[in-house]
């Protein structure tokens, strides 16, 4: 057969059948991409639920030396006795400058404890702290992705205090940023950072992932709530509710 016969049968693909063939990859690219992006999210999961059980090992020390988790009370406290060391502001509406004050209690701890790859709302954390402490720089925005469970004080409730129930919340990896507290069951949490989990420490040092708690909200697509009736926080003798008795702050936004 002749080069010329040989080319003229040979035919290319139509317009309609390349159409055909995208379209094809683009639904298979649209399926995958939901179980790839949660698989390349384990290391970050693994690791936000392992440093909030570091941190709760961090959180006993310091209530061993000062009788509670760290508190507007405690603060008063370090900044009378320990009136040379500047670490940056022990309170506030944003959960680092809490955490600061157990940097009073042992100058050996970590930043490590507090990291978890957080990009959300105007905050990114993409690497440990740089452990820089001293004038100020301790937690520094961005080097925090904890948000912190504090209870109103019930004679002034512009105080926080430290929560004393081992079945209460104490820390969750997974808060939404916010400028201000939330108080209770009302906090949002992060849905782009986890892609739908989240993660809750309680005193007794146990880890939960919430993800089966939560529900995305329709307001929102990147954040999550927990839906009516469900609760993190313990109930009274008599079943009721105590969350409102709850500030959550999340990491400084």
């Amino acid at each position: 057969m002749k080069l010329s016969a040989l080319k003229k049968n040979r035919k290319g693909f139509t317009l309609i059948e390349l159409m055909v063939v995208i379209a094809i990859l683009a639904a298979l690219a649209a399926i995958g991409y939901g179980p790839i992006m949660d698989h390349m999210n384990d290391g970050d999961r693994q690791m936000a639920s392992s440093n909030l059980k570091s941190l709760h090992t961090v959180l006993q020390g310091f209530k061993t030396d000062y009788g509670s988790y760290p508190s507007d009370s405690t603060a008063e406290s370090l900044q009378t006795d320990k009136p040379e060391l500047n670490f940056g502001s022990l309170t506030g509406d944003s959960s680092n400058a809490y955490f600061r004050q157990i940097y009073y209690s042992s100058s050996n701890v970590s930043e490590k404890p507090f990291f978890a790859k957080i990009n959300c709302n105007g905050l990114n954390i993409s690497k440990e702290g740089d452990e820089k402490l001293a004038n100020g720089q301790a937690l520094s925005r961005g080097e925090n992705a904890m948000g912190y469970v504090m209870r109103k004080n019930s004679e002034d409730p512009n105080m926080k205090d430290g929560v004393n129930k081992s079945n209460a919340p104490l820390a969750i990896c997974g808060v939404y940023p916010s400028a201000t507290p939330y108080v209770g069951d009302q906090l949002a949490f992060d849905g782009n950072s986890f892609r739908g989990h989240a993660f809750l420490l309680s005193c007794d040092g146990s880890v939960k992932d919430l993800e089966k708690e939560l529900t995305e909200d329709e307001n929102s697509e990147d954040k999550y709530i927990l839906p009516a009736g469900k609760s993190l926080f313990p109930e009274t003798k008599k079943g009721r509710s105590t969350a409102d008795n709850y500030y959550v702050l999340s990491p400084e936004k």
